[in-house]
């Protein structure tokens, strides 16, 4: 983050969105690339990230976490991690 910037590092998401594309090719490559991730690297890329954990629990369905929701931590935090290298890449 630059001297005096309200604006988040995006050092970390840019470096996995870049490597997702060098490493990975195909329709569903950042799903494939998040895939592969390890679930501590998944954590350091949602910190790192502009959006807030909140925000993503509330975003959308995929996103959203309900009550009785039936998914494991590690997919739940893997389709947080895919939207935050989607939205950082403007898709």
């Amino acid at each position: 983050m630059a001297h005096g910037s309200t604006e988040p590092d995006m050092g970390l998401v840019g470096r996995h969105l870049r490597a997702a594309h060098e490493d990975v090719r195909g329709e569903h490559q950042l799903a494939v690339y998040v895939s592969d991730l390890d679930i501590a690297e998944c954590a350091k890329i949602l910190a790192a990230s502009p959006e807030s954990l909140a925000f993503l629990v509330a975003l959308r369905e995929e996103c959203r976490v309900e009550k009785d929701d039936q998914r494991s931590f590690e997919e739940v935090i893997r389709t947080w991690t895919l939207h935050v290298l989607s939205g950082a890449e403007g898709g």
